[in-house]
């Protein structure tokens, strides 16, 4: 039998064209094969097995099948692939057919998504609550994708078997994450190392971590340097420039730092950052952050959510009650008057996650969010870093520039790092502002990678031919 590659129908022997859509019939073409690092993901209903047993098949469905639109949902709205369900277990894959630089922290965060969502599953549904275990493990693996884009991918490897063996090990309701998803990681999510675990096929023990929660915000631009800053001297003094005009006028000055992944941009930002006690030394600068991110929900003003959240002290494990109750406190130092107060409390709830209240107009919540960082600001300078812009959306690129077009009588620096492409999805972006400035970030030179090599290997000098290869 040969497969039309049009209606995918079964057609007989020696047919040229297929029978019910006349399309040429043509031998399969070999299935395309390559090797990749992935992340592979494997959660199991605890227990559903012998519960099966003796339920009805209808009833089984009705368990399995919203267990199975929340990691479909899950694993797909984190940029990952569903690869198969199997029974009452199902296997994503991060890396392929697409790959990103951060798939295991993706897959981790599915993982911790997963647990949150069977939660609320088991608060909305009586009866028998459902558990789950999951493994994650990154590595190679050696892919073969299927027609679909989302579904089918053929993945082999260690790398599934360890995955497998992780979920099989883990406690009920808990994660297990292998040494590679570990170290690729242990900057963005919390862990809890845990007893070796003896996995079947495997001659050693194997180290496991349990995953506990994510960190807030991890960034490189907060962590300890370990190499010394080279380079970049004319860009920070670019930066140190632009603090200080607005310092001086009390006003607003945007600078987007551009540059390739790893070029050094959130180093440039920490080294500023460091000299602001030498710029302003008799001033308090505040220093906020937000990040930009990829996938995941109601994060087109995640960015601006951090920074409010960073002011009024809110935490990720603050229930909605006692992020109200901070935010109240927050705007009762900032604002007088007790119906402004009121105002832009409603308009503030919602990026901090507390009572959202009844939607507002984009201009009006544009206005009460210009306001409150007008207020900051006056209280002391104000730095608002906004990591990784080129994935912002749109609403929240509006956002910066009305605040970068409007704000006054306030000492605002707004600093935005992105990756070239932000000119592709926004060619415009900081046209015909005379507060805007950009630093483009090339690579360092010869001289200046050489110096890094050298003290990263803690060697004063190279040999030629070392120096040249690297």
């Amino acid at each position: 039998m040969t497969v039309c590659q049009s209606c995918s129908r079964e057609s007989p022997e020696g047919f040229r064209f297929c029978p019910y859509c006349a399309h040429p019939l043509a031998e399969a073409p070999a299935p395309r094969t390559e090797r990749k690092v992935v992340t592979v993901l494997f959660c199991d209903l605890v227990g559903f097995t012998a519960r099966s047993d003796r339920a009805d098949p209808e009833d089984v469905r009705a368990i399995l099948q919203p267990f199975h639109s929340l990691a479909r949902a899950e694993i797909e709205r984190h940029g990952g692939t569903l690869d198969k369900f199997i029974g009452d277990a199902a296997m994503g894959v991060f890396g392929s057919p697409v790959a990103h630089e951060d798939d295991p922290e993706r897959a981790v965060r599915v993982a911790l998504r997963l647990l949150d969502g069977i939660r609320i599953l088991n608060e909305r549904h009586t009866g028998e609550p459902l558990a789950v275990r999951i493994g994650v493990n990154t590595g190679e693996a050696l892919v073969t994708p299927a027609d679909g884009v989302r579904e089918g991918l053929n993945v082999a490897g260690d790398v599934v078997n360890t995955a497998s063996r992780l979920q099989t090990a883990a406690p009920v309701g808990g994660i297990l994450v292998g040494a590679s998803t570990y170290r690729a990681t242990s900057q963005a999510i919390e862990y809890e190392e845990l007893e070796p675990v003896i996995a079947k096929g495997k001659a050693e023990p194997l180290r496991v971590w349990r995953a506990v929660a994510v960190r807030p915000l991890a960034t490189i631009t907060e962590r300890g340097a370990a190499t010394p800053f080279v380079g970049r001297h004319l860009e920070r003094s670019l930066l140190e420039q632009a603090f200080l005009r607005a310092l001086t006028q009390k006003s607003v000055q945007l600078v987007t730092i551009v540059g390739e992944p790893g070029v050094g941009k959130s180093r440039l930002v920490a080294e500023f950052g460091a000299s602001l006690s030498r710029l302003a030394p008799e001033a308090t600068v505040q220093w906020r952050r937000g990040r930009c991110l990829p996938y995941g929900d109601g994060i087109t003003f995640w960015a601006l959510g951090e920074i409010v959240k960073g002011q009024a002290g809110v935490f990720d494990s603050d229930s909605a009650p006692d992020r109200d109750k901070k935010l109240t406190e927050l705007l009762a130092g900032l604002v007088a008057e007790s119906s402004e107060r009121a105002w832009l409390h409603v308009r503030l709830a919602p990026l901090v996650g507390g009572d959202a209240g009844t939607p507002v107009e984009r201009e009006e919540a544009f206005a009460a969010w210009l306001q409150f960082i007008e207020a900051v600001g006056r209280v002391h300078p104000l730095v608002t870093v906004l990591e990784d812009v080129h994935w912002a959306d749109p609403a929240m690129v509006a956002f910066i520039e009305h605040l970068a077009e409007h704000a006054t009588a306030s000492p605002l620096l707004v600093i935005a790092t992105a990756r070239p492409e932000l000119y592709d999805r926004y060619p415009t972006w900081g046209a015909g502002m005379r507060n805007a400035a950009v630093v483009s970030l090339p690579p360092l030179s010869e001289d200046e990678t050489t110096t890094l090599i050298s003290s990263l290997l803690h060697a004063a000098s190279l040999p030629p031919d070392t120096q040249e290869l690297l």
